[in-house]
């Protein structure tokens, strides 16, 4: 039986690698992914994860775009790392699915609360805002995960 995962990101190329290796390992089944500032702005990583996507091939998982900022300090973007796009190298085609309409706090509750317990991985592997305030929304979750994998 497949890990379920949501996989919490911040595309840049090391979440676009991440993102690409979860859809494609049979063991894990991707449940959801969500998207969160950091390497770059929301809007962009947001794009990145929809581009990634259809490049992958990643089809029937929603995609929700999350926090535009963290919760205490200032927002500070890796330009001079991943680029102006936050994924700057590849051309990469534009997204062929919308992001769903929920925010990602709100799908991350929702996945975790329509599962049987212990069976949701979360896996954030950039700035753990979203879970943050999916904690703080929907304190139940926390002991509903499977466990939070952190990169």
């Amino acid at each position: 039986m497949a890990n379920k995962i949501i996989l919490d990101c911040d595309p840049g190329h090391d979440d676009a690698i991440a993102l690409i290796l979860a859809h494609g390992n049979p063991e894990i089944e991707l449940v959801a992914v969500t998207t969160v500032h950091g390497n770059q702005t929301i809007e962009k990583v947001t794009r990145n994860a929809l581009s990634v996507a259809r490049i992958a091939g990643i089809t029937g998982v929603p995609f929700a775009a999350g926090a535009h900022r963290p919760l205490v300090r200032t927002a500070e973007v890796a330009e001079s790392i991943h680029g102006e796009s936050g994924l700057d190298g590849p051309v990469l085609p534009p997204p062929s699915i919308d992001p769903d309409p929920r925010h990602a706090v709100d799908l991350i509750i929702d996945t975790i609360l329509a599962s049987p317990p212990g069976t949701i991985t979360l896996v954030p592997t950039g700035a753990l805002t979203n879970i943050a305030h999916a904690v703080r929304k929907e304190p139940r979750i926390a002991s509903l995960v499977k466990e939070v994998v952190l990169m």
